[in-house]
């Protein structure tokens, strides 16, 4: 069951995500980080205000467009100036981008291997019901086997993404999902999940949170 957290605002839901960013940044452990409009609202507020990151904390976006690192479609790229401000870096699992997208998954996969345990996830979940780099019901029913996956995006792009059975090592995952065109499609994944990629790959997971600045009816 998905849990559901509402903010009365979108300031407020993205404040709150800053906190507990600083909050998991100083202690050790695998921190997995959403690409998305809302996420880096918070990434570039911690950038401009730095905190202190334990030597221990490593750092990995879910997914990746294989576009180069120099483009701004590239989500690493967009991840920068919390890298640098954060001086973190070298704590940070990259897509390497310069590969093919086979090569690619199977270097970030390698990388995945060593993280087995991650203690917090933001994904994030699009209009269409795609949750990190899964767009096909098959891909989030790959929930055995390999941890990264190279894929054929819907956008013509090429993409690598964590796969859900690496999701099965993230303790705490939270949804951040905001804005009214995201109604609908959180309303499927509250009332038919089966039927979206995000709502079958998070099947079954023990800790899944949806935080969302829509007025839904919280969970009693």
């Amino acid at each position: 069951m998905i849990t559901k957290r509402i903010f009365e605002t979108t300031e407020a839901l993205i404040l709150e995500t800053e906190e507990l960013l600083r909050q998991t940044l100083g202690t050790p452990g695998n921190l997995m980080l959403s690409g998305g409009t809302t996420p880096y609202v918070v990434y570039n507020r911690l950038a401009a205000a730095p905190c202190p990151v334990h030597p221990l904390r490593n750092l990995l976006l879910s997914d990746e467009r294989m576009e180069p690192f120099s483009s701004e479609k590239n989500n690493a790229h967009n991840l920068l100036p919390l890298l640098q401000a954060l001086d973190c870096h070298g704590h940070f699992l990259q897509v390497d981008t310069k590969l093919s997208p086979r090569a690619a998954a199977a270097k970030f996969e390698e990388g995945l291997e060593r993280m087995q345990r991650v203690d917090l996830g933001l994904l994030g979940m699009g209009s269409d019901g795609h949750t990190a780099g899964f767009f096909t019901k098959q891909q989030a029913n790959l929930k055995e086997g390999p941890l990264a996956l190279h894929t054929d995006r819907p956008d013509g792009m090429q993409g690598v993404s964590v796969t859900p059975a690496f999701l099965k090592r993230v303790e705490r995952i939270i949804l951040l999902v905001t804005g009214e065109s995201k109604r609908e499609i959180i309303d499927t994944l509250l009332t038919a999940p089966q039927t979206i990629p995000a709502g079958i790959a998070l099947a079954n997971h023990p800790n899944v949170e949806l935080w969302t600045d829509l007025d839904l009816q919280p969970d009693s």
